[in-house]
């Protein structure tokens, strides 16, 4: 063999070209067709995903769907999960091949490459274990959730709204064909116009009131008090000050020199014992006996019986002339003792000793105890009498016959010793006895004629002044009581004056701040009204304009302003510092530590100068100039304030801004501030009696309207049976209806007329769907009388006392089950009544509300219609109402100008209409919820006088001669026991509860809102299918499908291709393996 033959031989070359090249292009070609398979099979995948989920949404709630339009699952949807997971594996096993076809295609091919020819699942997708495939709702997505509810809704209307719509409010107010609704277009702007009016005359009423109350109070109080405040009243005290400064002076003095230390002086009586004193007679016995003062006295005269006659005993005769001798001596001694006791102490100058306190000094000198407990001047009159007593005895002994041993001379002794009593006892001791040599007469009679002349002087209840017409006691208390007196008058005007100034509610009186706010809120309000009625274009605007301009023009807003006011409290804040000034002058005048005018009595008096007057300071001085020295430092020193004339006392200032004056009737001497020259020429003859009667009408008539406003609000359910529905979903619970609500609801109204659907489209299909598909209170009478109406009935004839009767006529046809009668059925065709709703008659309340109370719903659905009827009616009243254009406008202006003349426009005319208007739309507006509760329609907006079913316009009983409140509430009050059907193109109540459903939709409160339309159908369904753990949130409207898929390869592990896959790692599975996320929803 040489090499060239080799080279050229061909045998090997088919297996070169099978191991390099053929088998790397199959596995390159193997890579693909299994890389194939695994896109291949996600799309196989979805499908049977699809097909899975499907089948899961085919469990539907079959009664949901066929009562509220809804699709949603079953309530045990869970339940299902399981089959639906087994479905979805089945059909990944599932190809579009017959088996034959693929038996045919897998051997084929199987043959080629040299693999078992058996037919199997070609694509070999399996999931990645047990746990690989789960079947959940999508979190949130139930009909509990408001957007899922909401969408539902909305696609169940698209194919209803469009017929159900234009029978509601929507379609009326849309079209414009509800009267009125171009009134209530501009009453957003004609409500503040209205509002502004009302603010001024509650302003204005406040300001009269306020003003009348401050006058009359200062006018009944002050300016005519009695007595009449004027400078002269200060002038006055300040000059009863001057004179009690002046007699405190003296009565200081006095009580010195007379009164401080004379207590117990009495007048001096000079011994005096008459010879007589002690009469002896001759007795039975051998005595004579003497009585004196009731006593009997013996004498033994030691007569002789022999002969029964009485002789003088010698020695006894001799005794007693010893005993006179030393009763004389005695009674010298004592007159003596007594003279220089007194003149001892104190020596007596006329004219200059002072005779009262030289008393008091002799007084006491001779009380001083000089004889056992006796003192000089008892003394005195023992002797003395002693003496005559001794006198008289001898004078009974020498009435005896002589008898034997007499003394030598015995009756010359007798004479003598006689003769010297006898004298004494005339000079001494007998009255008015004188002698100017004779220390003793000299100082007896002194002491007797000063004691008896001053024996007045030192009592307090007879000493006088000098001007001798009061005594001291009285003095004093005059002087307490005329402060006091004065005092009390300018308190009581300070009082006054302070009230007027800062008010007292207990009065009725505001203060003059307030009153300066009351002035300037007048000013405002009335600059608010002016500019808004400036900027609005309306017949109401253009009317009040005028009137505005005449106000202006008035003499009222010229003069009570808050500079009036300013002036006038500066004025009275002058003239109370003055008064104040001098109260606080009388309070300051003081003696000792005590007030003047709290010193009534002498004892108080003393009590006061005790301080600094002492009776041992007193009796230091005895001279008439030590005693005024005295009194006059003690008075420094005791009493303030200390001058002369005025000085010290409270200064006055005369000019006009602090004068007293306030009365008019003097303004021509005395400045008076302009504007209580106002009030008491606008307010001098207004009838207190009418101004109380206004108040008691008013009163009257507020509490009414009160009465008859809470009632219209609080209405009776007359579904009481229905349930209370428990808000079990709205966990937002937002309640319908603020402060704005009535701008929402106009604005809604503008909304609704200018086409502008594209915004409020998805809310008004949900507002038209809560509106068919549930109920509301009226909606048996306005069933009932819609079928009254299509009957043929004339609707316009029913009143408040045959509807009853009417409505009964047609139970049947209103209870009636016949599918064709629509009037009692949803939009699914089914019957509202109790048996299906569970809260019948009170669903739409609650989902605009909440309350868990059906009562506390209706009542609020009624208390916001009310509000916003109010605000209509208002504006209506004051257009037709408030000047003379019709007989109810004729008869408010009579009651106000008859009020306003009556009162002297203390209340205002414009605020007794502002009242009355208030009063007819209160109970006209209660009027129109009587009538929506009767199912009726209302006018949207009055445009006549005659639509007001409670005025005078309405019906043919107009009536005249009003004067008064009460007239027009007598009317008010007839006419709205009795209401009729007088509109057939107005807004029923469910109208009503339409718009407010739409305008709540609109705002943050739509979610909350929704919500509890779910709680309302979740409740209906548990009744529907009588299963009370029903739950919209068990309603589940989407569900996710989520699948781990894994293809088994299918060449690229074949032997074939063993050399060429040494790097290949069987176990990755990351090229082969992926995951299937599907949710589909109904």
């Amino acid at each position: 063999m040489n090499m060239y033959g080799f080279s050229k031989r061909e045998r090997g070359a088919v297996s070169v070209f099978l191991v390099i090249i053929l088998v790397p292009c199959m596995l390159v070609a193997s890579i693909f067709v299994d890389v194939g398979r695994v896109y291949l099979s996600k799309s196989m995948a979805e499908s049977a995903a699809d097909m899975a989920l499907n089948s899961l949404m085919t469990h539907y709630d079959a009664d949901l769907n066929d009562w509220y339009g809804m699709v949603a699952s079953c309530q045990n949807i869970d339940e299902f999960y399981d089959a639906s997971i087994k479905c979805y594996k089945n059909a990944l096993k599932s190809q579009n091949l017959s088996k034959d076809e693929m038996n045919t295609l897998v051997g084929e091919f199987s043959a080629m490459i040299g693999a078992d020819s058996k037919a199997s699942d070609y694509l070999r997708v399996t999931d990645d274990g047990d746990d690989s495939t789960t079947i959940k709702a999508v979190d949130g997505a139930n009909l509990a959730n408001a957007t899922m509810l909401k969408s539902q809704i909305v696609d169940f209307m698209k194919y209803r709204a469009p017929i159900a719509i234009t029978q509601t409010a929507i379609d009326k107010i849309k079209n414009k064909s509800i009267p009125g609704i171009d009134d209530v277009l501009k009453s957003d702007e004609n409500k503040p116009l209205v509002e502004k009016k009302q603010d001024y005359c509650k302003a204005d009423e406040k300001l009269m009131r306020d003003s009348y109350n401050t006058y009359k109070y200062l006018f009944d109080n002050y300016s005519y008090g009695n007595p009449q405040p004027s400078n002269s009243l200060l002038t006055g005290t300040r000059d009863a000050m001057q004179t009690a400064r002046e007699q405190y002076r003296e009565l200081n003095k006095l009580m010195i020199t007379n009164l401080y230390n004379t207590s117990g002086l009495v007048v001096f009586n000079r011994a005096q014992v008459p010879l007589n004193q002690y009469n002896y007679t001759k007795s039975s016995t051998k005595c004579y006996k003497a009585k004196y003062d009731g006593k009997t006295y013996y004498v033994n005269c030691h007569s002789r019986k022999d002969d029964d006659t009485y002789y003088i005993d010698g020695t006894e005769l001799t005794k007693q002339f010893d005993d006179i001798s030393k009763k004389i001596k005695a009674f010298d001694k004592a007159k003596n003792d007594f003279t220089n006791a007194v003149n001892n102490s104190i020596s007596y100058s006329s004219g200059v000793t002072n005779d009262i306190q030289y008393w008091k000094h002799a007084a006491d000198a001779y009380s001083v105890t000089v004889s056992g407990s006796d003192d000089y001047r008892t003394n005195l009159n023992k002797k003395a009498d002693e003496m005559i007593k001794s006198y008289c005895a001898l004078n009974a002994m020498m009435q005896c016959t002589p008898g034997n041993d007499l003394p030598d001379d015995y009756d010359t002794t007798y004479k003598s010793y006689k003769k010297q009593v006898e004298n004494r006892q005339t000079k001494y001791l007998t009255a008015g006895g004188t002698n100017g040599s004779d220390s003793y007469l000299v100082l007896v009679n002194r002491l007797e004629s000063i004691s008896s002349n001053n024996i007045y002087n030192i009592e307090a209840t007879s000493l006088t002044l000098s001007d001798r017409s009061t005594i001291i006691v009285n003095r004093i208390a005059d002087i307490s009581t005329n402060l006091i007196e004065k005092r009390n008058t300018l308190q009581h005007y300070s009082d006054v004056l302070n009230i007027a100034i800062n008010g007292d509610s207990s009065k009725d009186i505001e203060s003059l701040e307030t009153l300066k706010h009351d002035a300037a809120d007048y000013a405002q309000k009335l600059n608010d009204w002016s500019n808004q009625a400036d900027g609005t274009d309306s017949d109401l605007a253009e009317g009040d304009r005028d009137e505005i301009a005449g106000i202006k023009a008035s003499e009222a807003a010229g003069n009570i302003t808050e500079q009036s006011i300013i002036d006038l409290e500066n004025r009275l804040k002058n003239i109370k510092s003055q008064i104040d000034s001098m109260i606080a002058a009388i309070d300051s005048f003081k003696y000792g530590n005590q007030k003047v005018k709290d010193i009534s009595t002498y004892d108080q008096f003393k009590n006061a100068g005790s301080m600094v007057i002492t009776e041992s300071e007193i009796n230091k001085r005895t001279t008439n100039s030590e005693l005024s020295s005295y009194a006059d430092s003690t008075f420094s020193s005791l009493f303030s304030p200390q001058g002369t004339g005025t000085e010290g006392l409270a200064s006055i200032n005369s000019n006009d801004d602090h004068n007293l004056l306030l009365d008019v009737a003097n303004s021509k001497t005395v400045a008076i501030p302009g504007v209580y020259q106002f009030w008491q020429e606008q307010f001098g003859s207004a009838s207190e009696d009418e101004i109380k009667k206004y108040d008691d009408e008013k009163g009257k008539a507020t509490g009414s309207q009160e009465k008859t406003k809470e009632n219209a609000k609080n209405r009776k359910n007359p579904h009481e049976d229905a349930e209370n529905i428990a808000r079990e979903i709205d966990t937002i619970n937002k309640t319908f209806g603020n402060t704005t609500f009535f701008n929402s609801f106009v604005s809604l109204l503008k909304n609704l007329t200018g086409g502008n659907f594209e915004n409020i489209r998805d809310n008004l299909y949900l507002s038209t769907y809560i509106m068919e598909m549930l109920s509301y209170s009226t909606i048996d009478n306005e069933g009932r009388y819609d079928i009254l109406k299509d009957q043929g009935f004339d609707v316009s004839t029913l009143t408040k006392e045959n509807m009853d009767d009417k409505y009964n006529s047609v139970n049947d046809k209103w209870n009636s089950d016949e599918y064709k009668d629509y009037f009692n059925k949803s939009l699914t065709n089914k019957r509202l009544c109790k048996e299906n709703n569970a809260a019948y008659g009170c669903e739409l309340e609650y989902i605009l509300y909440g309350h868990e109370n059906n009562n506390e719903n209706i009542n609020a659905a009624y208390g916001q219609i009310y509000e916003i009827r109010y605000v209509l009616n208002l504006i209506s009243a004051f257009e037709h109402f408030w000047n003379k254009g019709s007989e109810t406008g004729k008869a408010i202006n009579a009651v106000g100008e008859a009020i306003m003349y009556a009162t002297q426009g203390v209340i205002p005319k414009m605020a007794v209409k502002a009242v009355l208007i208030a009063l007819l739309t209160v109970f006209e507006t209660s009027n129109d919820l009587n009538r929506l509760e009767a199912g009726f329609s209302v006018e949207l907006y009055k445009t006549k006088a005659e639509m007001w079913q409670i005025s005078l316009d309405y019906g043919t009983n107009a009536q005249s001669g009003n004067t008064s409140i009460s007239d027009i509430l007598s009317i008010v009050e007839t006419k709205f026991g009795n209401f009729a059907n007088s509109c057939d193109n107005g807004l029923r109540y469910s109208d009503y509860l339409c718009i407010f459903i739409v305008c709540g939709m609109q705002s943050d409160i739509g979610e909350s809102m929704t919500l509890r339309c779910a709680d309302v159908i979740q409740a209906n369904m548990r009744k529907i299918t009588k299963d009370s753990g029903y739950k919209l949130e068990n309603s589940k409207t989407y569900f996710e499908l989520d699948s781990k898929l894994k293809v088994d390869p299918l060449l690229i592990t074949l032997p074939l291709y063993s050399d060429y896959t040494d790097l290949y790692d069987s176990s990755s599975t990351d090229w082969c393996t992926y995951n299937i996320k599907t949710i589909r929803g109904y």
